[in-house]
């Protein structure tokens, strides 16, 4: 007789020491992707239910017609928690379980993220006032920064033009219009 498949939107629990759950998944994209290797979403929570990250775990030799409850079982438990490794909050621990986090709790590696988006930023910041700078010596007066949105599909990007004097809406449309964007208002003027 044939196992009925296991219930697609079960949640699995797994209590840690102390005040910690180990939450699994089996992920979406094992039922959206044949033939997708079963990945489990794994959240380690507070007991309160507060988040303290999310990983992935694997089996490529399972997939969606495959897999058992026993399976997804195995996978959450073979998931550890360690320390983290700048500030001993609670971490998923990298060789259980794939993350990029490293070893870092969650806490941890957002704050890292953030300061490398803030100097990613700054650098920007800086390289675009030089632009300006440059630009205002050359005779520009305006700097219209743009996304452009196209028409085509695929990913918007932004432009800069410099120009001598204030344009009109109308031309800053018809400029959008020639790039090629379904989106002809989303634009910024900045006086140089």
């Amino acid at each position: 007789m044939k196992q009925a498949p296991p219930a697609r939107y079960k949640t699995y629990q797994r209590a840690l020491d102390g005040e910690f759950t180990l939450s699994g998944e089996v992920s979406p994209c094992v039922f959206m992707y044949h033939p997708y290797p079963l990945q489990v979403t794994v959240a380690l929570r507070r007991h309160t239910g507060e988040s303290l990250g999310v990983a992935y775990a694997v089996d490529g030799t399972k997939n969606a017609e495959t897999y058992t409850e026993a399976d997804v079982e195995r996978l959450l438990a073979s998931v550890r928690v360690i320390a983290c490794r700048r500030c001993t909050n609670p971490a998923f621990d990298p060789q259980t379980i794939e993350t990029n986090r490293a070893g870092l709790c969650e806490s941890c590696f957002v704050a890292d993220l953030n300061a490398e988006l803030a100097k990613a930023e700054e650098s920007e910041r800086r390289e675009l006032l030089a632009r300006d700078q440059q630009m205002k010596a050359q005779g520009m007066a305006i700097r219209v920064s743009a996304w452009v949105h196209p028409s085509s599909g695929g990913d918007d990007y932004q432009i800069d033009c410099y120009l001598e004097v204030r344009p009109s809406p109308g031309k800053i449309r018809e400029m959008l219009r020639d790039e090629g964007s379904s989106v002809l208002d989303d634009y910024q003027i900045v006086n140089l």
